[in-house]
């Protein structure tokens, strides 16, 4: 804190519990509210010190957002915040290794460390990679490499040890944008079946898929990416679906009661279709948090082992006001879905807008229940499943990329300000966001957040009113 701020707190004049500290604390403090004077109060005392009220939860996030870009602006060395406790209603394994494991740090924007913890003594991320792909067409809003090479090393690293190199399973990231998690599986596993999904509604792809169709969705950068070196290494066993997922069309799958595949990564992916769901969630009679761990648990249900990694506040911030910690969610997600459920991790421990852990879920005897696949999904029931599906000999008109392509040109000169050209559409809205700063990302998310937060609570306090 300032020396303006300590020398108030030392004087009294400044109640030290309400000081946010970056790195210290995860949200502002306050003291409570005083109890609502009676008609003559004022007349019988004087009036009361002034007492900090409680602090708006938008405040909160405000200053959580700011603290974390503090804590990501530490040098080198700086250690990362501990792994939470996980609830004891989960079971859970801890890989062996430690915090020293596989770790590296880039700096830039909102990233920081990334630790693989289960790494093996010398081993390094980077050399579980099955094919070398550049950083500068798979990286998003500066996602440092790092993160990429520690998460896809633990995940292939647990991969191993379930399947064999001659076993044909199905793997399904959801949320695949540029594909780089489902390129590095289709090499290393020649016999699965890889499918990435794409909705592009978040902001790593844009937001196209929000109101867009289908071939604009295929038209974007990061799909674009991923047809591109599908046809180039030539991988006939990955294939890619440009399918946005919401509440609806999740519920849908999970109605089946079939599994969709053996394997799912969900990596920094559920809260963009959670704050895509909000009406849905309401038109299913189901508040904020109801509707996120509904969500969640039908996703769950879709594969019997799945590689998580969800976002720290401010994004879901309702999740953690309930929960408290990502953990804490996923113990309610996994306890409503009466299902015993093992939790190996973290695998990963990340820093990027806040801390991000890598958990892998696993059905516990799942092996024993008929419903787990024996093998990949066949063409057909694919495409059965999903409208389109794009593989290394789809006829995809790719855009040109010439040699040293750069994911964001240099910023010109300014220019006098122009009249406005008319309304944009949704694929010239996402390209300005893949252009736009890093942190003028993480503020517009997290004011997309807070408007879609506020708009859910404006229409459950009639309900409230009227149950009063």
């Amino acid at each position: 804190m300032s020396s303006e701020v300590q020398r108030a707190v030392q004087v009294g004049k400044f109640p030290q519990h309400s000081v946010y500290r970056p790195g210290e604390d995860d949200a502002l403090g306050a003291a409570p509210a005083l109890p609502k004077p009676s008609r003559n109060a004022f007349d019988r005392q004087p009036p009361p010190k002034p007492t900090p009220r409680e602090v708006p939860p938008a405040v909160v996030a405000a200053a959580a957002a700011v603290g974390q870009a503090i804590a990501a602006s530490q040098p080198p060395g700086a250690a990362l915040p501990a792994a939470a406790p996980l609830p004891a209603a989960a079971a859970q394994v801890a890989r062996p290794g430690g915090p020293q494991a596989g770790s590296s740090r880039s700096g830039g924007g909102g990233g920081g460390a990334s630790i693989w913890c289960a790494a093996p003594a010398g081993v390094k991320p980077e050399s579980r990679l099955a094919v070398d792909l550049p950083e500068v067409e798979f990286s998003y809003i500066e996602r440092p490499w790092s993160h990429f090479l520690t998460r896809w090393a633990a995940i292939v690293t647990e991969l191993q040890r379930i399947f064999s190199p001659q076993t044909a399973f199905s793997l399904l990231d959801l949320g695949s944008c540029s594909g780089f998690f489902c390129l590095q599986a289709a090499a290393a596993f020649p016999k699965a079946v890889v499918v990435g999904v794409e909705g592009s509604v978040g902001v790593g792809n844009g937001t196209t898929g929000v109101g867009g169709t289908q071939e604009q969705i295929i038209e974007t950068k990061a799909i674009q990416t991923h047809m591109k070196w599908l046809q180039k290494l030539a991988l006939p066993n990955c294939l890619v679906a440009p399918d946005v997922w919401d509440y609806q069309r999740v519920c849908a799958l999970a109605s089946s009661q079939r599994y969709l595949c053996d394997v799912m990564l969900s990596l920094s992916v559920v809260h963009h279709i959670d704050n895509v769901s909000v009406e849905q969630y309401e038109a299913a009679g189901l508040s904020r948090v109801e509707g996120s761990v509904s969500l969640m648990a039908k996703l769950l249900q879709l594969a019997p082992r799945h590689f998580v990694e969800l976002p720290d506040r401010p994004w879901m911030d309702h999740v953690f006001v309930q929960y408290g910690t990502a953990q804490g969610f996923l113990n309610a997600v996994v306890a409503s879905t009466g299902q015993q459920w093992q939790f190996l991790g973290p695998l990963v421990l990340s820093e990027w807008y806040g801390k991000r852990e890598l958990w892998l879920l696993e059905l516990v005897g799942g092996e024993d229940n008929d419903l787990v696949p024996t093998a990949s999904l066949p063409q057909s029931a694919l495409e059965a499943i999903f409208p389109r599906l794009l593989s290394s000999s789809s006829s995809v008109p790719l855009a040109p990329s010439p040699v040293g392509e750069q994911r964001r040109p240099p910023v010109p000169a300014a220019a006098p300000a122009k009249p406005a050209a008319g309304p944009r559409t949704q694929a010239e809205i996402g390209a300005g966001l893949l252009m736009a700063p890093t942190a003028l990302l993480a503020a517009h998310l997290q004011l997309r957040d807070a408007m879609v937060s506020a708009e859910a609570l404006l229409r459950e306090m009639p309900k409230s009113t009227a149950n009063a």
